[in-house]
């Protein structure tokens, strides 16, 4: 028997209006979890998350779009929104997603953090 499946987390304090990867899937595939967002601001933000699939032609896709987020609120925008997010991996032919995460603006500051569980192959 081996392990099918391992669980992560990534960290992210200060995240702004520029584009920053919180996941890749350069492995295995990846399940996402949950991505908790914590307003760090006196006013609402407004938190964009992409994702990158990095293939021979790169291709980006919106999962949220501008999701407002209240003053010194956390929310999970996973459960929040009720979505699902795979991210997936193959060496042939070479495939692996990435999440990107944004604000709309410089002054638009918040933590992030993703939980996630690696997909593992399992034994032939």
């Amino acid at each position: 028997m081996g392990i099918f499946v391992n669980y992560s987390s990534n960290i992210f304090p200060g995240i702004t209006s520029v584009p920053t990867t919180i996941v890749t899937a350069n492995t295995h595939v990846i399940l996402i979890n949950s991505i908790n967002v914590c307003n760090l601001g006196t006013e609402n933000i407004r938190v964009n998350l992409q994702k990158l699939r990095t293939q021979i032609t790169p291709v980006t896709i919106t999962y949220v779009n501008q999701f407002e987020i209240q003053t010194y609120s956390t929310v999970d925008i996973v459960a929040e929104l009720g979505i699902q997010i795979y991210l997936q991996y193959s060496a042939t032919p070479s495939i692996s997603d990435s999440l990107i995460c944004f604000s709309n603006g410089y002054t638009q500051k918040f933590d992030c953090e993703v939980t996630y569980t690696i997909l593992n192959e399992l034994p032939n």
